[in-house]
């Protein structure tokens, strides 16, 4: 094989036949006073849900410019909630007080659902598509222009100005690292280029202003024989310290073996969040833990954060890219590095690559304001 062709092979990712994709785009609106005083006479203050109807109404116009663009699935969200979107073989809307999870199958479910609470004045409105269909990746940029077009439609018929509305794209990759070991014959490549620079060559612009980050969360199960690894003598305020922390230095040990800098130990409970921030942060927030990283920092090293005195059942294991890990060819290199460090990992616990499963979830995702 010439040099030229291993260099290529470098820079792809050759990911199991059963891989999964999503897609999902948001508009964040700001809930402002001139919004309110547009739709003033539907607003009754007096009622024990003075915004019902005027949730209704935004949320009827939303829908009818959806349809009239074909769009399968899309949600009109008026309650502060956070919001995630996972594959599922089953359709499910989960609520929690923090929290609405979208599970879905993009091939087989469609969904147009409005999400508001008529007695809350809530901080901003949330338009959510998600994508339908085969192939996501391959339409990511057509799914992109079209939900950007309802978006700005549904701006301009209420009136407010576009540059105030905050778009993010989100697309998903999930894969067991080792469904080969379980029987999965055949793979799919790719090659993990940035999101723009798809789009770009699909003819749709991205604003300079956006940001962008690359990540992967990895679901790592504590089970009976990985307990057993570290198992207490006693019961203490701090059961599980040794636990936690075999499993991070053999974490951290294997990643930075394989020149990867920058991710987390997540093992206390809560969802961890991974956003684009200019100073980098961590703020836990009931149900969740937002991390913020910007990729201009190529070394900023691990976040460990565990309950010594409680058991999870799933750590999560987070690597995020630096602009160091970005190539001409993309994140291929960069993908194919966190396998690396995952297998070497997963050998120092002994994982039984047939029976247990490590779930690999890569993100790319990509952040502006409408114009």
């Amino acid at each position: 094989m010439s040099i030229s062709r291993t260099r290529n092979a470098l820079h792809k990712v050759y990911v199991p036949s059963t891989a999964r994709g999503n897609q999902y785009l948001m508009a964040k609106i700001p809930l402002s006073e001139e919004l309110l005083a547009k739709y003033s006479d539907l607003i009754d203050e007096k009622s024990p849900k003075p915004y019902e109807a005027f949730y209704q109404k935004l949320a009827t116009l939303f829908f009818k410019i959806n349809d009239s663009l074909a769009i399968e699935s899309s949600h009109f969200i008026a309650n502060n909630k956070f919001v995630r979107v996972r594959f599922s073989p089953e359709k499910l809307v989960s609520q929690t007080e923090k929290q609405l999870l979208f599970l879905y199958n993009p091939e087989f479910h469609t969904s147009q659902n409005s999400f508001f609470d008529g007695g809350t004045k809530t901080k901003k409105l949330t338009l959510l598509f998600l994508a339908n269909g085969v192939d996501l990746r391959q339409n990511s940029a057509e799914f992109h222009k079209k939900t950007t077009q309802a978006i700005t439609n549904f701006i301009e018929q209420i009136g407010l100005e576009k540059s105030a509305v905050r778009i993010s794209d989100h697309q998903h990759l999930t894969y067991d690292l080792f469904a080969k070991n379980k029987g999965v014959e055949g793979t799919q490549v790719h090659k993990i280029r940035p999101m723009a620079s798809r789009y770009l060559a699909d003819g749709q612009h991205i604003p300079d202003s956006t940001t962008a980050l690359t990540y992967a969360v990895v679901d790592f199960p504590v089970n009976h024989r990985i307990r057993s690894l570290a198992k207490s003598t006693e019961e203490t305020s701090e059961e599980y310290n040794e636990l936690y922390n075999l499993i991070a230095n053999s974490f951290i040990s294997a990643a930075k073996n394989n020149n990867l800098n920058n991710g987390a130990v997540i093992a206390n409970g809560l969802v961890p969040i991974v956003r684009y921030a200019e100073d980098e942060n961590i703020i836990a927030s009931s149900e969740l833990l937002m991390l913020g990283y910007n990729p201009k920092h190529t070394s900023g090293g691990y976040t460990c954060k565990w309950n010594s005195d409680k058991l999870v059942d799933t750590i999560q294991l987070i690597f995020v890219a630096s602009d160091n890990d970005k190539t001409s060819h993309g994140y291929g290199k960069f993908v194919n590095q966190i396998e690396k460090s995952l297998r070497d990992f997963a050998q120092t616990l002994d994982f039984v690559n047939d029976k247990e499963q490590m779930l690999v979830r890569l993100h790319q995702h990509i952040s502006f304001n409408l114009d």
